[in-house]
């Protein structure tokens, strides 16, 4: 397949002192699918073959969260105020409902909304994520990394977060990583990697006998996915988030991790097609 190209050229929109930058692409008619992306990313951190296959079928919204990219403003601190943001910019375009894919932070933030917005969200993927107050299995690290503060380059940190060590995928990795890059032009404040960062911790405070009740709000179908070992967010989160979610269902994907969906681009957007797409 070749490498689909996503739009350079973003729009934008000014809502409750914010100048959200955003970029839409794929169908014109039809429920948008709108993306959160992961820890200090911006909208051009989506792998365009992925993308490429979801826009056949649908409207697709990229965008930059307040503070993030090409937004203006500040990130806050908690998960709970980006949901807030989130809503705002959709509220903005004049959107009733939405499909959400909210991948890693992304995917706190996509639970936050479903909850603080139940009618305007009908269906939620969450990839390679967690619930409030879920399990911590971080390998050494993975701190470093994350932090940039280890002995590696950038780009051996991020195969190491993102994807298994096996050469299969770590070559599918680099693949996904040549075809972000080139269309990479924004990147994260340290604001933006301060203020992401205290909200992941604050999610992933634990709870004293934590029952994970909460999660049975959020009523609408929800596709859960990730890799077979994910060291970031541990795969065990996404067992927890589907047996606690009332109307869930995973997909766990062989010989990857965090970075599955960019692994299996195009395998990953046919699963959200179909899952989209079910009466």
């Amino acid at each position: 397949m070749s490498t689909f190209t996503i739009p350079t050229e973003s729009s934008y929109i000014e809502a409750e002192g914010v100048r959200f930058a955003y970029r839409k692409l794929g169908q014109e008619t039809g429920i948008p699918l709108v993306f959160f992306i992961h820890f200090r990313g911006t909208m051009e951190n989506w792998d365009p073959n992925m993308i490429g296959v979801l826009a056949e079928n649908r409207p697709i919204i990229l965008f930059d969260n307040a503070g993030v990219g090409e937004s203006s403003g500040e990130t806050p601190t908690t998960i709970a105020e980006m949901a807030k943001d989130a809503a705002t910019f959709i509220k903005a375009l004049g959107l009733e409902q939405v499909d959400i894919l909210g991948f890693s932070i992304g995917g706190m933030v996509a639970q936050e909304l479903a909850l603080q917005q139940p009618n305007m969200v009908r269906r939620i993927v969450l990839a390679g994520t967690s619930p409030r107050s879920g399990v911590s299995e971080r390998r050494e690290g993975v701190y470093e990394a994350m932090t940039g503060s280890s002995k590696n380059d950038a780009r051996e940190n991020f195969l190491f977060l993102f994807y298994g060590p096996t050469e299969t995928s770590r070559a599918a990795g680099i693949a996904s990583l040549k075809r972000i890059l080139g269309q990479k032009k924004v990147q994260s404040s340290s604001q933006v990697t301060e203020a992401q960062f205290k909200a992941i911790s604050q999610w992933a405070e634990r709870e004293p006998e934590q029952k994970y009740d909460w999660l049975q709000k959020i009523t609408q179908p929800v596709l859960v996915t990730n890799g077979v070992e994910d060291i970031m967010v541990a795969t065990k989160n996404s067992y927890i988030l589907t047996e606690n979610l009332p109307n869930a269902q995973l997909i766990i994907y062989p010989d990857s991790g965090h970075g599955h969906l960019f692994q299996y681009p195009e395998q990953f957007a046919g699963d959200v097609n179909r899952f989209l797409d079910a009466e």
